[in-house]
């Protein structure tokens, strides 16, 4: 499953995101995409996971303050869960 996730800061790594998620979900890949306004990147963060437990990984963590900002955690719509 494939989240987008907004709200983080020029300092953040793709090993950071990687970190702060792999307790709870396994991480595929993480992307973060800087073109824009380079002080609020955003990323992709790719979960081995289903949706029911995606839902619940949004739940637990958007709005969330993580290394400066406040984690907004969204799905992406029409994916397969695989």
């Amino acid at each position: 499953m494939q989240v987008l996730i907004r709200g983080l800061r020029r300092e953040i790594t793709e090993q950071r995101l990687r970190d702060k998620f792999a307790p709870y979900a396994p991480v595929r890949s993480v992307e973060i995409m800087r073109d824009g306004d380079p002080e609020q990147p955003w990323a992709w963060v790719d979960f081995d996971m289903d949706l029911v437990a995606a839902l619940g990984l949004l739940r637990q963590f958007d709005g969330q303050y993580f290394e400066g900002g406040v984690m907004r955690l969204h799905l992406v719509p029409h994916q397969s869960s695989d």
